[in-house]
Protein backbone atom coordinates (compact mmCIF):
# COMPACT_ATOMS: atom_id res chain seq x y z
CA UNK A 1 0.00 0.00 0.00
CA UNK A 2 1.94 3.54 -0.81
CA UNK A 3 2.09 5.59 1.72
CA UNK A 4 0.56 9.06 2.82
CA UNK A 5 2.16 11.86 0.85
CA UNK A 6 2.95 15.05 3.08
CA UNK A 7 2.29 17.70 0.37
CA UNK A 8 3.33 21.57 1.69
CA UNK A 9 4.08 24.53 -0.10
CA UNK A 10 7.07 26.17 1.61
CA UNK A 11 8.39 28.38 -1.17
CA UNK A 12 5.56 30.84 -0.71
CA UNK A 13 6.86 31.63 2.41
CA UNK A 14 9.97 32.86 1.71
CA UNK A 15 10.91 36.42 1.70
CA UNK A 16 13.86 39.07 0.33
CA UNK A 17 15.76 40.69 3.04
CA UNK A 18 13.80 43.93 2.75
CA UNK A 19 10.64 41.40 4.18
CA UNK A 20 8.81 41.95 0.87
CA UNK A 21 7.37 38.85 -0.82
CA UNK A 22 9.05 37.19 -4.23
CA UNK A 23 6.84 37.68 -7.20
CA UNK A 24 3.96 34.68 -8.04
CA UNK A 25 6.18 33.79 -10.75
CA UNK A 26 9.43 33.87 -8.99
CA UNK A 27 7.76 31.22 -6.56
CA UNK A 28 6.44 29.26 -9.44
CA UNK A 29 9.54 28.91 -11.45
CA UNK A 30 11.35 27.98 -8.35
CA UNK A 31 9.23 24.89 -8.22
CA UNK A 32 9.09 24.03 -11.73
CA UNK A 33 12.42 23.64 -12.07
CA UNK A 34 12.98 21.66 -8.96
CA UNK A 35 10.38 18.92 -10.21
CA UNK A 36 12.34 19.27 -13.57
CA UNK A 37 15.99 18.94 -11.96
CA UNK A 38 15.43 16.33 -9.68
CA UNK A 39 13.73 14.66 -12.63
CA UNK A 40 17.06 15.24 -14.64
CA UNK A 41 19.04 13.66 -12.03
CA UNK A 42 16.83 11.09 -10.69
CA UNK A 43 19.07 8.13 -12.81
CA UNK A 44 22.61 9.85 -12.27
CA UNK A 45 23.86 7.40 -10.15
CA UNK A 46 27.65 8.40 -9.37
CA UNK A 47 29.73 6.61 -6.98
CA UNK A 48 32.36 7.44 -4.61
CA UNK A 49 36.19 7.19 -6.12
CA UNK A 50 34.56 7.59 -9.68
CA UNK A 51 36.42 9.53 -12.29
CA UNK A 52 33.56 11.90 -14.29
CA UNK A 53 31.56 15.09 -13.25
CA UNK A 54 28.03 16.29 -14.28
CA UNK A 55 28.56 19.20 -17.02
CA UNK A 56 25.29 20.92 -17.44
CA UNK A 57 24.06 23.22 -20.21
CA UNK A 58 21.46 25.64 -19.60
CA UNK A 59 20.47 27.25 -22.98
CA UNK A 60 18.94 30.15 -22.06
CA UNK A 61 19.01 33.62 -19.25
CA UNK A 62 15.47 33.43 -18.60
CA UNK A 63 14.13 33.71 -15.41
CA UNK A 64 12.69 29.91 -15.45
CA UNK A 65 16.48 29.27 -16.81
CA UNK A 66 18.31 31.10 -14.16
CA UNK A 67 15.64 29.13 -11.59
CA UNK A 68 17.38 26.13 -13.62
CA UNK A 69 21.06 27.12 -12.43
CA UNK A 70 19.95 27.36 -8.86
CA UNK A 71 18.50 23.84 -8.62
CA UNK A 72 21.43 22.49 -9.87
CA UNK A 73 23.32 24.81 -7.30
CA UNK A 74 21.29 23.11 -4.55
CA UNK A 75 21.19 19.64 -5.93
CA UNK A 76 24.29 18.67 -8.64
CA UNK A 77 26.33 17.23 -5.49
CA UNK A 78 28.15 14.18 -6.07
CA UNK A 79 30.33 11.70 -3.96
CA UNK A 80 33.15 11.50 -6.02
CA UNK A 81 34.33 15.36 -5.26
CA UNK A 82 38.33 15.36 -4.41
CA UNK A 83 38.85 18.64 -2.01
CA UNK A 84 42.24 17.87 -1.96
CA UNK A 85 45.08 15.05 -2.89
CA UNK A 86 47.02 13.29 -0.41
CA UNK A 87 49.32 16.39 -0.05
CA UNK A 88 46.63 17.73 0.93
CA UNK A 89 46.81 20.57 -2.05
CA UNK A 90 43.08 21.82 -3.34
CA UNK A 91 42.49 20.30 -6.64
CA UNK A 92 38.38 20.15 -6.55
CA UNK A 93 38.38 17.07 -8.82
CA UNK A 94 35.39 16.35 -10.32
CA UNK A 95 33.46 19.24 -9.91
CA UNK A 96 30.09 20.00 -11.54
CA UNK A 97 29.77 22.32 -14.13
CA UNK A 98 26.76 24.64 -14.97
CA UNK A 99 27.22 26.60 -18.23
CA UNK A 100 24.75 29.40 -18.82
CA UNK A 101 24.25 30.24 -22.38
CA UNK A 102 23.21 33.91 -22.14
CA UNK A 103 22.62 37.49 -24.32
CA UNK A 104 23.53 39.39 -21.62
CA UNK A 105 26.60 41.44 -21.44
CA UNK A 106 28.89 40.59 -18.53
CA UNK A 107 27.76 43.01 -16.08
CA UNK A 108 23.94 42.34 -16.12
CA UNK A 109 24.68 38.12 -15.91
CA UNK A 110 26.28 38.42 -12.60
CA UNK A 111 23.91 40.46 -11.13
CA UNK A 112 20.90 39.03 -12.65
CA UNK A 113 22.79 35.57 -11.29
CA UNK A 114 23.68 36.89 -7.64
CA UNK A 115 19.61 38.18 -7.08
CA UNK A 116 18.42 36.37 -3.84
CA UNK A 117 15.61 34.52 -6.05
CA UNK A 118 18.47 32.65 -8.24
CA UNK A 119 22.08 32.59 -6.51
CA UNK A 120 21.84 35.18 -4.14
CA UNK A 121 25.95 35.08 -2.75
CA UNK A 122 27.52 31.85 -3.64
CA UNK A 123 29.04 33.99 -6.71
CA UNK A 124 31.09 35.56 -4.02
CA UNK A 125 32.67 32.25 -3.23
CA UNK A 126 32.10 29.59 -5.74
CA UNK A 127 34.47 29.36 -8.81
CA UNK A 128 32.38 30.85 -12.42
CA UNK A 129 33.79 32.56 -15.27
CA UNK A 130 31.92 35.66 -17.53
CA UNK A 131 32.95 35.05 -21.31
CA UNK A 132 36.37 33.45 -20.30
CA UNK A 133 37.41 35.89 -17.80
CA UNK A 134 37.58 33.75 -14.86
CA UNK A 135 36.62 34.80 -11.19
CA UNK A 136 37.46 32.93 -7.41
CA UNK A 137 39.81 30.41 -8.91
CA UNK A 138 40.66 29.39 -5.82
CA UNK A 139 37.65 28.15 -4.73
CA UNK A 140 36.74 25.09 -2.73
CA UNK A 141 33.75 24.63 -3.24
CA UNK A 142 32.38 21.84 -5.91
CA UNK A 143 30.31 23.87 -8.23
CA UNK A 144 31.39 25.64 -10.99
CA UNK A 145 28.90 28.13 -13.50
CA UNK A 146 30.43 29.29 -16.80
CA UNK A 147 28.75 32.36 -18.75
CA UNK A 148 29.09 31.46 -22.16
CA UNK A 149 27.36 33.03 -25.74
CA UNK A 150 27.43 29.69 -28.11
CA UNK A 151 26.62 26.08 -25.79
CA UNK A 152 29.88 23.97 -25.56
CA UNK A 153 30.98 21.43 -28.45
CA UNK A 154 31.06 17.65 -27.39
CA UNK A 155 29.06 15.41 -25.87
CA UNK A 156 28.03 13.79 -22.92
CA UNK A 157 26.68 17.62 -21.54
CA UNK A 158 23.43 17.45 -19.97
CA UNK A 159 21.18 20.04 -21.80
CA UNK A 160 18.35 22.28 -20.29
CA UNK A 161 16.35 23.76 -22.79
CA UNK A 162 13.07 26.04 -21.53
CA UNK A 163 11.12 24.09 -23.88
CA UNK A 164 12.21 20.83 -22.62
CA UNK A 165 11.09 22.55 -18.53
CA UNK A 166 7.67 23.50 -19.97
CA UNK A 167 6.52 20.20 -21.33
CA UNK A 168 7.75 18.42 -18.89
CA UNK A 169 5.64 20.40 -16.28
CA UNK A 170 2.30 20.52 -18.62
CA UNK A 171 3.30 16.63 -18.57
CA UNK A 172 3.02 16.09 -14.68
CA UNK A 173 0.31 16.32 -12.35
CA UNK A 174 0.26 20.02 -11.38
CA UNK A 175 0.10 19.06 -7.33
CA UNK A 176 3.63 16.71 -8.07
CA UNK A 177 4.87 20.19 -9.43
CA UNK A 178 3.67 22.71 -7.32
CA UNK A 179 3.51 20.98 -3.88
CA UNK A 180 6.19 19.40 -2.09
CA UNK A 181 6.51 15.95 0.32
CA UNK A 182 8.02 16.81 2.75
CA UNK A 183 8.29 13.57 5.17
CA UNK A 184 11.74 13.10 4.15
CA UNK A 185 13.13 16.39 5.15
CA UNK A 186 10.55 15.93 8.39
CA UNK A 187 12.38 12.84 9.22
CA UNK A 188 15.77 14.19 8.26
CA UNK A 189 15.24 16.79 10.76
CA UNK A 190 14.64 14.58 13.46
CA UNK A 191 18.28 13.78 13.78
CA UNK A 192 18.66 17.16 15.60
CA UNK A 193 16.21 15.88 18.31
CA UNK A 194 19.44 13.31 19.51
CA UNK A 195 20.80 15.88 21.41
CA UNK A 196 23.08 14.90 23.64
CA UNK A 197 23.18 11.11 22.20
CA UNK A 198 25.60 12.62 19.61
CA UNK A 199 26.76 15.62 21.38
CA UNK A 200 28.50 13.51 23.66
CA UNK A 201 30.42 11.20 21.09
CA UNK A 202 34.02 12.39 21.35
CA UNK A 203 35.41 14.29 18.13
CA UNK A 204 37.63 11.41 17.27
CA UNK A 205 37.11 9.39 14.29
CA UNK A 206 34.12 10.93 13.70
CA UNK A 207 33.59 9.16 10.28
CA UNK A 208 33.55 5.32 12.35
CA UNK A 209 30.44 4.00 11.45
CA UNK A 210 30.27 1.57 15.12
CA UNK A 211 30.39 4.85 16.95
CA UNK A 212 26.75 5.65 15.78
CA UNK A 213 25.24 2.21 16.67
CA UNK A 214 23.09 3.58 19.76
CA UNK A 215 22.49 7.11 18.35
CA UNK A 216 20.92 5.28 14.97
CA UNK A 217 18.96 2.58 16.91
CA UNK A 218 17.44 5.28 19.33
CA UNK A 219 16.73 7.35 15.62
CA UNK A 220 15.00 4.01 14.52
CA UNK A 221 13.29 2.69 17.13
CA UNK A 222 12.51 5.85 18.97
CA UNK A 223 12.40 8.74 16.51
CA UNK A 224 11.74 7.31 13.21
CA UNK A 225 8.00 5.75 14.72
CA UNK A 226 6.93 9.13 15.81
CA UNK A 227 3.66 10.49 13.68
CA UNK A 228 4.55 12.85 11.51
CA UNK A 229 2.83 16.45 11.42
CA UNK A 230 3.55 19.04 8.45
CA UNK A 231 6.66 20.41 8.37
CA UNK A 232 4.96 24.14 8.09
CA UNK A 233 3.89 26.05 11.45
CA UNK A 234 2.06 28.91 9.42
CA UNK A 235 2.26 31.29 12.20
CA UNK A 236 5.67 30.72 12.99
CA UNK A 237 6.80 30.33 9.41
CA UNK A 238 5.07 33.96 8.79
CA UNK A 239 7.01 35.87 11.84
CA UNK A 240 10.10 34.31 11.39
CA UNK A 241 12.21 33.60 8.14
CA UNK A 242 14.88 31.72 9.98
CA UNK A 243 11.87 28.78 10.60
CA UNK A 244 11.49 28.95 6.54
CA UNK A 245 15.08 28.98 5.36
CA UNK A 246 15.72 26.02 8.32
CA UNK A 247 12.76 24.17 7.07
CA UNK A 248 13.70 24.53 3.16
CA UNK A 249 17.55 23.67 4.22
CA UNK A 250 16.16 20.28 5.81
CA UNK A 251 14.15 19.92 2.22
CA UNK A 252 16.72 20.56 -0.37
CA UNK A 253 19.12 17.99 1.90
CA UNK A 254 16.38 15.08 2.11
CA UNK A 255 16.35 16.12 -1.97
CA UNK A 256 19.93 14.81 -2.35
CA UNK A 257 18.87 11.39 -0.97
CA UNK A 258 17.72 9.37 -3.28
CA UNK A 259 21.02 10.55 -5.28
CA UNK A 260 23.25 9.73 -2.72
CA UNK A 261 21.59 5.92 -2.63
CA UNK A 262 22.23 5.64 -6.39
CA UNK A 263 25.84 6.40 -6.16
CA UNK A 264 26.01 4.43 -3.08
CA UNK A 265 24.23 1.54 -4.62
CA UNK A 266 26.57 1.44 -7.87
CA UNK A 267 29.81 1.20 -5.85
CA UNK A 268 28.55 -1.41 -3.54
CA UNK A 269 28.02 -3.48 -6.78
CA UNK A 270 31.30 -2.66 -8.41
CA UNK A 271 33.22 -3.48 -4.98
CA UNK A 272 31.43 -6.50 -3.96
CA UNK A 273 29.93 -5.61 -0.87
CA UNK A 274 26.50 -4.70 0.98
CA UNK A 275 25.41 -1.22 0.54
CA UNK A 276 25.39 -0.81 4.07
CA UNK A 277 29.18 -1.82 4.03
CA UNK A 278 29.24 0.77 1.46
CA UNK A 279 27.68 3.49 3.47
CA UNK A 280 29.95 3.05 5.97
CA UNK A 281 32.82 2.41 4.44
CA UNK A 282 32.66 6.23 2.29
CA UNK A 283 30.97 8.12 5.19
CA UNK A 284 33.86 10.80 4.78
CA UNK A 285 33.59 11.29 0.85
CA UNK A 286 29.40 11.58 1.82
CA UNK A 287 29.97 14.09 4.52
CA UNK A 288 32.48 16.29 1.96
CA UNK A 289 29.89 16.19 -0.11
CA UNK A 290 27.19 17.07 1.92
CA UNK A 291 29.11 19.72 3.51
CA UNK A 292 29.70 21.27 -0.14
CA UNK A 293 25.99 21.15 -0.89
CA UNK A 294 25.25 22.94 2.22
CA UNK A 295 27.55 25.80 2.11
CA UNK A 296 26.14 26.38 -1.45
CA UNK A 297 22.61 26.07 0.37
CA UNK A 298 23.35 28.62 3.02
CA UNK A 299 24.74 30.88 0.02
CA UNK A 300 21.95 31.12 -2.11
CA UNK A 301 19.33 31.30 1.42
CA UNK A 302 21.19 34.77 2.42
CA UNK A 303 23.57 33.47 4.83
CA UNK A 304 27.11 35.14 4.96
CA UNK A 305 30.53 34.57 6.19
CA UNK A 306 31.58 36.24 9.58
CA UNK A 307 33.25 39.56 9.07
CA UNK A 308 37.29 39.87 10.42
CA UNK A 309 35.66 41.07 14.38
CA UNK A 310 32.87 38.23 14.34
CA UNK A 311 35.27 35.62 13.46
CA UNK A 312 37.66 37.07 15.84
CA UNK A 313 35.82 37.49 18.81
CA UNK A 314 34.69 33.54 17.88
CA UNK A 315 37.79 32.45 18.00
CA UNK A 316 39.22 33.85 21.52
CA UNK A 317 36.04 32.25 22.90
CA UNK A 318 35.65 28.77 24.62
CA UNK A 319 33.20 25.44 25.75
CA UNK A 320 29.42 27.38 26.21
CA UNK A 321 30.15 30.72 25.06
CA UNK A 322 31.72 30.18 21.85
CA UNK A 323 29.10 27.75 21.27
CA UNK A 324 26.25 30.45 22.05
CA UNK A 325 27.98 33.19 19.94
CA UNK A 326 27.91 31.05 17.00
CA UNK A 327 24.03 30.54 17.59
CA UNK A 328 23.64 34.25 17.92
CA UNK A 329 25.35 34.69 14.82
CA UNK A 330 23.82 32.15 12.48
CA UNK A 331 19.93 33.09 13.61
CA UNK A 332 20.04 37.04 13.41
CA UNK A 333 16.95 37.60 12.29
CA UNK A 334 18.36 39.37 9.21
CA UNK A 335 21.77 39.38 7.68
CA UNK A 336 22.99 35.58 9.00
CA UNK A 337 26.42 34.64 9.65
CA UNK A 338 27.37 31.11 9.62
CA UNK A 339 31.08 30.48 11.25
CA UNK A 340 31.05 26.96 9.49
CA UNK A 341 30.82 28.47 5.98
CA UNK A 342 34.41 26.87 5.09
CA UNK A 343 36.21 24.41 3.40
CA UNK A 344 35.68 20.87 4.23
CA UNK A 345 39.54 20.59 5.56
CA UNK A 346 38.96 23.89 7.80
CA UNK A 347 35.64 22.73 9.10
CA UNK A 348 37.66 19.55 10.57
CA UNK A 349 39.81 21.92 12.19
CA UNK A 350 37.17 24.30 13.63
CA UNK A 351 34.39 22.49 14.50
CA UNK A 352 34.82 18.70 14.03
CA UNK A 353 31.74 18.28 16.51
CA UNK A 354 29.65 19.62 13.93
CA UNK A 355 30.71 17.04 11.66
CA UNK A 356 29.36 14.47 13.66
CA UNK A 357 26.02 15.03 12.71
CA UNK A 358 26.67 15.30 9.50
CA UNK A 359 28.55 11.87 9.80
CA UNK A 360 25.00 10.58 11.31
CA UNK A 361 22.55 11.72 9.41
CA UNK A 362 24.22 10.19 6.17
CA UNK A 363 24.54 7.11 7.88
CA UNK A 364 20.59 7.74 8.50
CA UNK A 365 19.58 8.09 5.06
CA UNK A 366 19.19 4.37 4.35
CA UNK A 367 16.62 4.08 7.40
CA UNK A 368 14.58 6.99 6.25
CA UNK A 369 14.30 5.91 2.88
CA UNK A 370 13.33 2.43 3.93
CA UNK A 371 10.70 3.99 6.20
CA UNK A 372 9.09 5.88 3.33
CA UNK A 373 9.09 2.88 1.21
Amino acid sequence: MKKKVLSERPFEYLRRRDGSSFPEETVKNWYIARAYILDRLKDLAVSPGSDCRLEAVVDGDSPLMLSAVRQLALYAHFINYSERDIFGNLVCRNRTVVNLVSGMDAGTVVAELGREEYLGGLLQHCRYSVYGKTFNEDSYLDIEFKVVREAPAGEGAMLIKEEDILAFAASRDPDAVFSIDTRKAILSSRVYELGAVIDNLPAEDIHCAKRYMFALDTFQFKLLGKKMAPMINDAKWQASQLAVKYGLSNIFCADCFESRALGIRKYAMEHGVTEREAWETNNDSLSCSEHNRWVAERLILGFRNPDKEERLLYETLYSRKKTAYGRMLKNKASDPSHVDLCSYLDLRRSDPDNLKYDSFLLLAIPLILKKLG
